[in-house]
């Protein structure tokens, strides 16, 4: 699993979206974006098996 932040969780997940992996990619898993307690995070699953997740925090 490796986190990443980014500046705004929801922009991030319309980049994802645009680049069309799951249809490139085998076995290439994406989860929207969720809002939690502490900020915004959505998921990638890759290829390899690792889990992304890539997550903004609340200001």
């Amino acid at each position: 699993m490796v986190f990443m932040e980014v500046d705004e969780a929801d922009r991030f997940w319309n980049e994802l979206v645009t680049l069309d992996l799951t249809s490139k990619y085998e076995h290439v898993r994406l989860t929207p974006v969720r809002v939690m307690q502490w900020g915004k995070e959505c998921f990638v699953h890759d290829p390899s098996g690792i889990l992304w997740h890539f997550g903004e925090f609340s200001r």
